[in-house]
C-alpha cells in the first residue's frame, strides 16, 4: 500500500516539475507583466499564494501558486476571490514597485519576477520543497513556507544549470538532472529503448529540443488521475496552444479527479491500518486464551495445597508437590505473607471467576472479528466508489468514529518504547484513572508531597518497566504538578496495587505504600496519535 501511494504522489507532485513548462510560462509573464505594478500578495488558504499586479492598461493580472505537498502549480487565473478575514499578507515591503523583467532559471524549475528596485519574487517549484521567496541584494528576506528553513540561504546564483548529453552517459545519468515527473520519464524511456552511446545521446538531445520548442499542451486522464503533458496520448482529454488556458483547465480537472483520488487513498490507508490493528489484536488475544486454557486451573492447585497441609513447614514459600490430577510433580509457590490455607482460599475464589474471564476474552475476539469484517466491507466498497457523495458518507462515518473514541477515552495518552502512559486531567479525572482504569500491576506515579496529576504506566505481561519509560513518566508527573517550573522534582512511584483511597480524603487524594523516589526534570512529551477506548 505504501508503495502505491508513493508512486501516485509522484504523479501529482507538480505539473511544473518540468522546466520546459516554466520557461514558456515565464516568457508569457514577461509579455503580460511588462511595466506592471505589484500591488498585493496574500494567502487565501494554507499552502496557497495569490499575487496581484496592475498592468499598464490598469487591468488586474493574477498569479496563483499551489505549494501543497501533493500538488504544486503556478498559473494565471482570470480572477481570484480574497477572503474577508484571516488573510495573511506577504511581501508588503515591495508593494507599488514596477516589474522590470520575468525570466526562468536555465534548466531549473523556477521563475523570477525582478522588480524595479532589484528585489525578486522567486517561484521555486522543487516538488514537495516548493516555495515562494522574496530576495533583495542582502539575500532572502521573506519566505511563504516557513518549514523550508534552508530556503533562507537560497541564492539566485543557484538557478542556472547546464544539461548536456554525451555518449559516455547512461539513460539514468542523462535523466537525473532534468528532474522530470514519472510520466515524462516513462515517455522518454519508451522512445530510447535499446539505444546506447552516441545514438542514445543524439536521441535524448532531440527530445530535449522538441520539449523546449513545443507550443501545444495536453491534459490526460488515466486511471482517474489527471496529468499535464507536452505530448499527445490515447488518454488525452484536452489540448491547447494557450498555456494560460491549458494550466487553468488542468487545475480544474485536478480538483475534480486527483483530489477525489487523494481523499479516497487516504481513507483506504486508514481502513487498512484498522484492519491490521484488528488482526494483531485478535492474534494476541487468541494466544492469551490458549495460554489460559493450558494453565493448571486454580482450584486444582488449591486441592494439591490442601492435600499437603499436614506436611507443610512454617515459613516455606515454595514446594514441589505431587499433582494427582496429572500424575507428576508440580512446583507450588505461595505469595508473600500468605499461609497455605489463605493461598488455597484465594485460588478457589479465583477459580469461580475463571469461566467469566474465558467468556470475556472470547466475546472480545468475536467483537473484534466482526469489526474487522465491517472494515473490510467498507474497504471493498471504497474501491468501487466513483463520486464525492458516496465518498463523503464513508469519510463522515470514520470521522464520527474517531471523534467518539476521543470522547470515550478521558485521559492524556503518551507512548514511550511501546509502553502506554496515561495522565489524569484534574482531581475527579485522577480518581477515575486510579480507581477505575488502572490495573493492579500498572506502575503508578505522583509528584512527591505536592498536588498534581496521577500518572500510570500500563503493564505488559512478562515485561519489566524499562528505566527510560519510568523516567519519562516521572518527568510527565512532575510537569503536571505544582513543581512544573522547578529545575528538579522528586516523583514517587509504586505498583497500583499498593495505592488506595484515603478514607475521608479529598477528591483524588491517595495513600501509597512501598514507594520508590526518582529525581527528574519536569518535561512535557508529545501526545500519542489517535485515542483508544
Amino acid at each position: 500500500m505504501g508503495v502505491r501511494i508513493s508512486l501516485w504522489a509522484q504523479y501529482l507532485h507538480t505539473v511544473q516539475s518540468s522546466f520546459f513548462i516554466l520557461r514558456s510560462l515565464a516568457e508569457q509573464f514577461q509579455k503580460d507583466l511588462h511595466q506592471a505594478v505589484f500591488t498585493e500578495a496574500f494567502s487565501p488558504q494554507a499552502d496557497e499564494l495569490c499575487l496581484v499586479f496592475q498592468k499598464a492598461d490598469y487591468t488586474p493580472f493574477y498569479i496563483k501558486v499551489f505549494l501543497k505537498d501533493t500538488f504544486q502549480c503556478v498559473f494565471a487565473p482570470q480572477q481570484i476571490s480574497k477572503p474577508k478575514q484571516n488573510v495573511h499578507p506577504y511581501f508588503t515591503d515591495v508593494y507599488g514597485l514596477t516589474v522590470h523583467s520575468v525570466y526562468a532559471g536555465m534548466n531549473d524549475r523556477s521563475i523570477v519576477i525582478e522588480l524595479s528596485d532589484g528585489s525578486c519574487i522567486l517561484f521555486k517549484m522543487y516538488a514537495n520543497r516548493s516555495n515562494v521567496l522574496l530576495l533583495s541584494d542582502k539575500g532572502v528576506s521573506e519566505i511563504v513556507k516557513k518549514n523550508h528553513a534552508r530556503d533562507w540561504e537560497f541564492s539566485l546564483s543557484l538557478l542556472d544549470k547546464n544539461i548536456q548529453f554525451n555518449a559516455e552517459q547512461t539513460f539514468q545519468e542523462m535523466l537525473k538532472p532534468m528532474y522530470l515527473p514519472v510520466e515524462a520519464q516513462l515517455f522518454l524511456k519508451e522512445r530510447v529503448e535499446g539505444l546506447s552511446g552516441s545514438a542514445l545521446a543524439a536521441k535524448m538531445q532531440g527530445l530535449y529540443n522538441r520539449f523546449a520548442t513545443d507550443e501545444e499542451y495536453f491534459i490526460q486522464l488515466k486511471d482517474q488521475q489527471v496529468t499535464f503533458c507536452l505530448w499527445k496520448t490515447e488518454y488525452t482529454i484536452y489540448s491547447s496552444f494557450d498555456l494560460y488556458d491549458a494550466l487553468n483547465t488542468f487545475v480544474q480537472f485536478y480538483f475534480r479527479y486527483n483530489l477525489f483520488r487523494e481523499r479516497q487513498l487516504k481513507l483506504q490507508s486508514q481502513l487498512q491500518k484498522k484492519i491490521e490493528a484488528a488482526e494483531k489484536y485478535i492474534k494476541k488475544t487468541s494466544e492469551q486464551l490458549l495460554l489460559l486454557y493450558d494453565l493448571v486451573p486454580p482450584n486444582e492447585i488449591a486441592d494439591i495445597i490442601m492435600a499437603n497441609l499436614h506436611d507443610w513447614k512454617e515459613g516455606v514459600k515454595e514446594r514441589e508437590l505431587f499433582d494427582f490430577y496429572r500424575n507428576k510433580n508440580v512446583v507450588v509457590q505461595l505469595k508473600e505473607k500468605l499461609s497455605p490455607q489463605r493461598m488455597a482460599e484465594q485460588l478457589y475464589k479465583k477459580s469461580k471467576n475463571r469461566h467469566k474471564q474465558f467468556q470475556q476474552l472470547e466475546r472480545i475476539v468475536e467483537e473484534r472479528k466482526e469489526r474487522m469484517r465491517a472494515y473490510q466491507s467498507d474497504l471493498d466498497q471504497l474501491k468501487t466508489i466513483s463520486d464525492y457523495k458516496q465518498l463523503q458518507v464513508l469519510e463522515l462515518k470514520y470521522q464520527k468514529e474517531e471523534k467518539a473514541v476521543e470522547e470515550i477515552f478521558p485521559f492524556k495518552r503518551y507512548l514511550v518504547k511501546g509502553f502506554e502512559i496515561w495522565v489524569g486531567r484534574n482531581a475527579a479525572n485522577n480518581e477515575l484513572l486510579t480507581l477505575k482504569y488502572a490495573h493492579k500491576d500498572d506502575l503508578w506515579l505522583h509528584a512527591r508531597n505536592v498536588p498534581g496529576s496521577h500518572v500510570v504506566i500500563k503493564y505488559q505481561a512478562g515485561k519489566p518497566f524499562p528505566q527510560e519509560v519510568i523516567e519519562k513518566a516521572a518527568a510527565l508527573s512532575a510537569y503536571y504538578s505544582t513543581l512544573k517550573n522547578d529545575s528538579l522534582c522528586p516523583v514517587s512511584y509504586t505498583q497500583k496495587k499498593y495505592v488506595r483511597k484515603l478514607k475521608g480524603g479529598a477528591l483524588g487524594s491517595m495513600k501509597m505504600e512501598r514507594e520508590e523516589v526518582i529525581m527528574v526534570v519536569p518535561q512535557e512529551l508529545q501526545e500519542a496519535e489517535g485515542k483508544r477506548k
